[in-house]
């Protein structure tokens, strides 16, 4: 048996549309407002829903609507019976809304069961199902609001032509007086059961009438209203500006739609206004008519929406600087290598009194100050290769008090407040160095004279609702670490730009504007969060958020070696290089270290240098990625032909190439280019003295 859903705020209707469609064999659920019905709706869902459009707390328009975003009801056929709203316009509205079927009261009884058995056996056969496009919020409510007043100004009309026909038929008095009466509370009706609030006022902008919901948010009685005038309701500015908009309307005599702040009970608001100007039997023009309801909640929607879009903006733009800094890292990485290596060897041939001295060493701070650049440049893209521990953030703070009081001077005081059993952290031990210089000296810049920078440390535990303070931190447990100073603070415009690189409020002389943006890069690198609070003159605080490792702590640094040859047996080292200048380069430094080379330009030529070579080979020495085969593969070839063979990797491409090939593993030998003869040997050095294991 079907069950059929009647809405009507008139029980009479109920109950005859009740006897008729029960009489034809229906189950009969009824409901005397769209909420109610949608509320039956949703507990038990109804074969097919047939209601009126006039209805106080949800009217048939709004129950369409939220019939047809409701997933359980959508596909259930929805019929208007009306006989208030009879326009063409208004059919098409409801059609618009996803309805199946429009009737106009009155109907014969027995075309309106045929209508409604048409209606059911078309939607069960796939017939009437309208390819419905839901309706913007916006868009619904201009068109409602275009229905409603439409509406409104039909009954205003009929009024008009009733008092009309009362002063030309005297004798119809008494009809023309129900007629009357009958009209002015269909007027009512209609007006008083729609959430919006509405108004009249005449050409002095003074309040001629209002629906009750409008005399609501005034806290006063409807019958009230006349006489009154906006300055009575509202604060000067807002009054004048609304008497301003009525006489715009009126002397344009056009329809708007404003959207604006309204400010109630010292909140502040937003409404969304319709005003039309109201018309007589000569056209001329009385007065207006607005209707208006709150978008607040709509507007906060939005506003996230566009906060939103232009964090991803700030993303997207990060990262496009970030892949820049990639691409031209691994040839750039080359050259530097080249120019270190020969600086270096030239260095070695000549004492400090010799005339060209001086010069090679400038070359030499050059091609440092170049290399250091773009080490910050892929901090910031996050794209540096990196080898993280597991670190005590108050043991690492405290071994670098004593350097960064040097760093900031006398005139500034480093206060170090230490929270009690921090938990572990695992990064790069050199990247938190950064981070601490780069946050100490940014603070030093921003003291004119005398000052104080606090480093803080905590333990703090976030959910999902103090997450929504941080937007982009997750739910879990982090340790913060803050770095607050008496600076001169900045200002929002600045903080809007201080991560981006090259970005500077300092003088040419005293940074590069890349400070920020390599602690911004190193702290996404490493899964944590950042945030920024500054007020001009209240200082600036940053904090930094890293997720909790549980793990116990690793030695933090490896000790340094001066270059020297390598003690011991005489090494045999397999080198690969494919830039011909840094080939010549390397071989060059590991026999002025001492060592046996054997050079190859291809993983080919290696594979076969290993096979005719006869004796031990102590250490093959390869780019990680190139075109024939990766250092990794390559590194496996060889133990197969040398079993004792250790492997040391290099590359000046960065650490998301090298990540997405799996190539660089936790407890790998790894080189990073451009380097020193010094770091050169001190790695050959680190790789020789470690028992054998894995590649």
């Amino acid at each position: 048996m079907s069950t059929l859903l009647i809405v009507d705020d008139n029980q009479q209707n109920l109950y005859m549309l009740q006897v008729l469609l029960s009489a034809k064999g229906y189950q009969v659920e009824m409901a005397s407002n769209g909420a109610e019905a949608l509320e039956q709706a949703c507990c038990k869902p109804p074969n097919m829903v047939i209601s009126d459009i006039l209805m106080p707390v949800m009217d048939g328009f709004e129950l369409c609507r939220a019939w047809h975003k409701n997933e359980r009801l959508k596909n259930i056929p929805f019929v208007f019976y009306t006989a208030t709203y009879t326009d063409i316009k208004d059919e098409n509205f409801a059609l618009s809304l996803g309805a199946d079927r429009f009737i106009i009261k009155p109907v014969e009884p027995d075309k309106f069961l045929s209508m409604i058995i048409e209606t059911m056996d078309n939607h069960k056969a796939g017939k009437s199902i309208i390819e419905h496009q839901p309706t913007e919020e916006t868009e619904f409510y201009k068109k409602y609001s275009t229905t409603l007043i439409r509406k409104l100004e039909d009954k205003m009309l009929q009024l008009e032509e009733a008092n009309r026909t009362l002063e030309r038929d005297i004798a119809e008095h008494k009809r023309t007086k129900e007629i009357l009466r009958e009209s002015e509370s269909k007027y009512r009706t209609l007006i008083e059961n729609i959430p919006q609030k509405i108004f009249i006022k005449n050409r002095d902008s003074v309040y001629v009438s209002c629906n009750r919901n409008f005399a609501n948010e005034f806290h006063i009685d409807p019958d009230d209203i006349a006489g009154k005038s906006d300055f009575d309701l509202f604060p000067r500015e807002m009054a004048e500006k609304y008497r301003t908009d009525d006489r715009r309307i009126m002397e344009s005599g056009q329809t708007e739609e404003i959207e604006e702040k309204y400010i109630k009970d010292g909140n502040e608001l937003w409404i969304w206004t319709v005003k039309t100007p109201i018309r007589d039997e000569k056209n001329t023009i009385t007065g207006v008519l607005g209707i208006f309801w709150d978008i607040t909640e709509r507007r906060r929607a939005e506003d996230e929406q566009r906060k939103l879009k232009d964090q991803m903006i700030q993303t997207q733009k990060m990262e496009s600087v970030g892949r820049l800094a990639g691409g031209i890292a691994h040839d750039f990485n080359n050259m530097l290598g080249v120019i270190f290596g020969y600086v270096e060897l030239a260095l070695l041939q000549i004492d400090s009194n010799h005339p060209l001295y001086s010069e090679i060493r400038e070359i030499q701070k050059a091609a440092k100050r170049s290399a250091e650049l773009t080490r910050q440049l892929l901090a910031f893209a996050r794209r540096q290769p990196i080898s993280r521990k597991v670190l005590d953030l108050n043991e690492t703070m405290t071994g670098m008090l004593k350097m960064l009081h040097r760093l900031l001077g006398e005139d500034i005081e480093i206060i170090l407040n230490r929270g009690d059993d921090i938990w572990l952290i695992k990064m790069d031990p050199s990247q938190l160095d950064q981070i601490l210089v780069n946050l100490c000296v940014n603070a030093r810049d921003a003291i004119a004279g005398v000052g104080q920078v606090v480093i803080e440390t905590n333990n703090m535990v976030f959910d999902k609702i103090s997450c929504r303070q941080l937007k982009g931190l997750l739910p879990g447990e982090y340790i913060k670490l803050s770095v607050r100073d008496s600076g001169c603070g900045m200002d929002e415009e600045t903080l809007k730009h201080i991560f981006e690189p090259f970005f500077t409020t300092k003088s040419s002389s005293k940074g590069t504007g890349l400070g920020l943006a390599t602690v911004y890069g190193i702290v996404e690198q490493n899964d944590g969060h950042i945030n920024v609070i500054s007020e001009p003159q209240k200082g600036t605080t940053f904090e930094l958020y890293f997720p909790r490792h549980i793990a116990p702590a690793e030695q933090g640094r490896t000790p340094d070696h001066t270059v020297s040859a390598i003690p011991g047996q005489k090494i045999t080292v397999l080198l690969l290089e494919d830039e011909p200048q840094l080939m010549k380069l390397v071989r060059m430094m590991l026999e002025s270290l001492g060592c046996q080379v054997l050079s190859a330009v291809t993983p080919h030529e290696a594979i076969q240098l290993a096979k005719e070579h006869v004796g031990e080979i102590h250490l093959l020495m390869t780019d990680l990625v190139m075109p024939e085969m990766n250092g990794k593969d390559l590194s496996k070839c060889i133990r197969e032909l040398h079993s004792h063979v250790k492997s040391l990797f290099i590359s000046g491409y960065t650490a998301d190439v090298i990540g997405t090939q799996d190539l660089l593993e936790e407890g790998v030998h790894f080189l990073q280019k451009p380097f020193t003869m010094n770091d050169l040997a001190s790695k050959v050095r680190e790789v020789m003295d470690q028992k054998q294991s894995g590649v």
